[in-house]
């Protein structure tokens, strides 16, 4: 993402000291003085599975709030469908209010709520599964439990409109910069490719090309037990406001895919030549 935002005629500010304390307000308080932003990206604590903060992601975005509490500072803040886990719903729309009924997704609801009630100028941005090669995404999980040779547990019925993190950057570059230009649409959008899958859905599809890569199976066990939960999310106001356009979960996914692969050593000898 630092890449992206580095390419823009605006100066990009991602360092800052070592030892701040993004949950101390008086910390925060005088790093936002000193740098006198023009936008705020809050990624503080946001991730997919074990790479999510939970106190970090409440605390930090409660701290920004109150930091940021009546000023006209824009700030996007990325959340994501965990907020709706456990509602049983078989999407979810950006006009749906979550129920938060699980410990991770009141976390993620507690921090969307302090910024929406403190800051004017907030956008919320919740995404699909984000795939990444690190971390705890889906995909993570499955080329990890390939590089190990153990099975990955799978569900044909916990469903998703999963995107990967170029798209993320993708989304919110475009997000940022139109408010940046005058652009004035706030509160809560959803973000996520144009079509449905299941876990077991994408699981085949990367074992595809883990086998054309590599020649050897990428091994699946599928969950038998039905689950409540969609990742889901419907997306009308990005399009809307911001004319971001989703696309295909599959766009993109084979070179990952191969360069992870390339990257241990996982290669076929008749591939890397």
């Amino acid at each position: 993402m630092r890449q992206k935002f580095e390419s823009t005629t605006f100066r990009f500010v991602s360092d800052h000291p070592a030892d701040l304390d993004w949950v101390d307000r008086a910390q925060v308080s005088d790093y936002l003085a000193a740098v006198k932003p023009q936008l705020i990206l809050n990624t503080t604590g946001w991730g997919e599975g074990a790479a999510v903060k939970p106190e970090l992601l409440a605390s930090g975005a409660e701290c920004l709030a109150h930091c940021l509490a009546g000023s006209e500072v824009p700030v996007v803040h990325l959340s994501s469908y965990r907020v709706f886990h456990g509602e049983g719903r078989v999407s979810h729309g950006e006009h749906d209010e979550p129920k938060a009924e699980t410990d991770l997704s009141r976390v993620f609801y507690r921090a969307e709520q302090a910024l929406l009630q403190a800051v004017p100028h907030s956008l919320i941005l919740r995404s699909s599964w984000v795939l990444s090669t690190e971390g705890g995404s889906l995909l993570a999980r499955l080329l990890a439990d390939f590089e190990a040779n153990r099975a990955t547990v799978v569900s044909d019925q916990w469903r998703g409109t999963p995107v990967s993190v170029s798209d993320v950057v993708r989304a919110v570059y475009a997000i940022t910069q139109q408010i940046i230009y005058g652009a004035e649409n706030w509160g809560v959008m959803h973000f996520g490719s144009s079509d449905v899958c299941s876990e077991l859905v994408f699981a085949n599809k990367v074992r595809d090309m883990v086998l054309a890569d590599t020649g050897r199976e990428l091994t699946l066990e599928e969950l038998e037990t039905p689950t409540d939960n969609s990742a889901v999310l419907e997306m009308r106001r990005l399009r809307e406001n911001f004319g971001v356009q989703p696309r295909s979960w599959r766009q993109g996914l084979k070179p990952v895919v191969h360069r992870w692969l390339a990257t241990k050593g996982l290669l076929s000898e008749s591939v890397e030549s």
